[in-house]
């Protein structure tokens, strides 16, 4: 059966944690995770816009709506 190697299995994890930490404080992936918090966050403002526009008209043109109120 092989052996895990301690020391190398330490320090490779040490560097995977450094380089992942670099990445993270990348100015360059930095600016596109805001980009992509406010893209979502737009994205979900719109979404909402959009369902209640579809339940609005929803309520416009069902036939069981219509024609409840003006006895057509």
């Amino acid at each position: 059966m092989a052996r895990l190697n301690l020391a190398h299995l330490t320090i490779t994890a040490a560097q995977n944690i450094q380089t992942a930490d670099e990445v993270r404080r990348d100015p360059a992936v930095v600016k596109a995770a805001k980009q992509f918090a406010e893209d979502s966050a737009q994205a979900l403002r719109s979404g909402g816009e959009l369902v209640r526009e579809a339940r609005a008209s929803w309520r416009r043109h069902s036939p069981l709506t219509k024609g409840t109120a003006t006895g057509e």
